[in-house]
């Protein structure tokens, strides 16, 4: 790409648009902001930036995508920062002519880089842009995964909505039994610790963000059922006392955990 494009970030002031600010902007790239207190709108960008990154909550993303799509050049890029693609992507296409990629930054607001973090990237239209988009995460370290917008989001369902589901009703049931937390960290295992550690970061997130992740993903009910039924049998093994079973099904995990540390490793 011989110019370097200008980006513009709708919902700039928001924590992640904030953060791909400074990202762009230690790039070497001139960044411009449009959110609800300054004095550029969303339907600014198009006429001023090649690149549009959208920094929304999803359940105002269609509408600004309805107001600015339609205003992109066909030669710019439109892309977005949701933790849901499907719908988003098909948003995108649906009110643009210009080339589209669905973005998925795999990490929060806190990183201080983005060396050694996940991106998934979304193809929508057009390949020009997607070298470049790639190329500038992974020259900065980033580790980038290219995947269908359906895809991405019945992996999500496991990756996001069953892990949230997993350290709320960790949470809640400490909570509720009312363990002397001073005690749990004292008597912790370095795995246990780690959990309680995630566990905490929770006051950091946005429960409206959450809620939506588990709401609006359409695989999520199935992700979330099939874990419950495999807690519940298992409960049952151990209220019966029955070993053999037990070991049986940790056996089958085992050859299972060995299939994940062979494909992580590669």
């Amino acid at each position: 790409m011989e110019k370097k494009p200008v980006i513009g970030i709708a919902g700039g002031k928001g924590r992640m648009g904030r953060w791909f600010e400074g990202f762009f902007r230690d790039c070497g790239l001139e960044v411009l902001i449009a959110d609800r207190e300054t004095e550029l709108s969303p339907e600014d960008l198009p006429e001023r930036c090649q690149v549009v990154v959208l920094s929304l909550p999803m359940d105002v993303f269609p509408g600004v995508v309805e107001r600015v799509g339609p205003l992109m050049p066909e030669e710019c890029l439109l892309t977005d920062l949701c933790s849901l693609k499907k719908h988003q992507v098909e948003c995108m296409l649906q009110h643009s002519r210009c080339e589209v990629i669905g973005t998925h930054p795999l990490f929060g607001p806190a990183e201080d880089s983005i060396k050694g973090r996940r991106v998934a990237l979304c193809p929508g239209r057009g390949n020009r842009w997607m070298a470049w988009l790639e190329g500038i995460l992974r020259a900065n370290g980033a580790i980038t995964h290219t995947v269908s917008a359906t895809d991405h989001d019945r992996i999500m369902a496991w990756v996001q909505a069953l892990n949230h589901f997993i350290l709320l009703s960790l949470g809640k049931a400490l909570e509720e039994e009312g363990i002397d937390l001073n005690q749990l960290i004292a008597l912790a295992t370095p795995s246990f610790e780690r959990q309680m550690h995630i566990v905490s970061r929770l006051c950091q997130q946005d429960p409206e963000l959450y809620a939506t992740i588990q709401m609006a993903n359409p695989y999520a009910e199935q992700a979330l059922s099939t874990f419950i039924r495999h807690g519940e049998r298992l409960h049952d093994i151990i209220r019966e006392r029955d070993r053999k079973a037990f070991i049986e099904l940790f056996r089958q995990v085992q050859e299972f955990g060995a299939f994940c540390e062979i494909r992580t490793n590669i």
